[in-house]
């Protein structure tokens, strides 16, 4: 019998399998965010590619020679193999990986590890398959993100905040640790959209432990679903419908 850890792992893995089609329609964030961890890291070698998704071109750096994607969802896996077949696919978990010790040079992992129950624990899993002197660059959407549907009266997940991430850091193993969390707000057309974006990269998972406001909001047919859209239209910019992620970026090297 599985856990309720285990069922909301697969449940995670299931979502985002289903969306492997989809992503790259709706991934306007992941784009944002890969690129701020692409210009802003110095790969070598051995690279692992953790929650990869679809996959993530690396072709800009010369230094790199051999690419790992590890992810949960065997349908971004599928993905990731077509578009990318001289790289290497793992059905994995961060937690767990299928990795040996001391055998990755860089770890990159854009907008995923905030799906890992235990962070300290994936952290310690990077460090694990990391050499020394090897990166991580990592991307985490963290505390206080998605604002404008908790606003709404929806479930949105409670994401970590940057002093919790910061403390699976262990200084002893870890050195250079920088992170720093910027707002990124995505704009859409209307409301349906805005919840198109979550649904449409697998993104769509609430944990109940760990839902952010309760009471939330019932939708009994049309009328409700059109108040809520009305009330949606009431943070409306010149850009669009606004929605806030705050995202914590994080660079650090493994010392032992």
């Amino acid at each position: 019998m599985n856990t309720g850890l285990d069922q909301l792992t697969t449940d995670v893995a299931n979502r985002f399998s289903a969306a492997a089609s989809s992503y790259h329609s709706h991934d306007v964030l992941q784009r944002i965010t890969a690129k701020q961890l692409l210009d802003n890291m110095s790969p070598s070698a051995r690279l692992l590619d953790l929650g990869c998704g679809p996959g993530t071109a690396f072709n800009q750096f010369e230094t790199v020679n051999e690419v790992i994607g590890v992810d949960i969802a065997q349908g971004m896996l599928n993905t990731f193999k077509t578009d990318f077949p001289a790289h290497h696919a793992l059905c994995g978990d961060a937690h767990n990986l299928p990795l040996l010790s001391d055998s990755i040079d860089t770890i990159y992992s854009n907008i995923a590890l905030q799906w890992c129950s235990n962070l300290d624990g994936a952290i310690s899993e990077a460090n694990r398959v990391l050499k020394v002197g090897g990166e991580i660059n990592a991307s985490i959407v963290s505390e206080n993100s998605l604002c404008q549907l908790a606003d709404l009266g929806l479930n949105v997940n409670s994401f970590n905040s940057e002093h919790a991430i910061k403390r699976c850091f262990d200084l002893k193993l870890w050195s250079d640790l920088h992170i720093e969390t910027r707002a990124i707000t995505v704009y859409f057309d209307d409301f349906k959209s805005l919840l198109q974006s979550i649904k449409g990269v697998g993104a769509s998972t609430v944990d109940p432990k760990h839902q952010r406001n309760q009471p939330h909001v019932t939708l009994r047919g049309r009328g409700d679903w059109q108040k809520l859209v009305n009330k949606a239209e009431l943070s409306r910019a010149p850009e669009g419908l606004p929605l806030t992620y705050h995202i914590s970026f994080i660079k650090a090297t493994k010392t032992r």
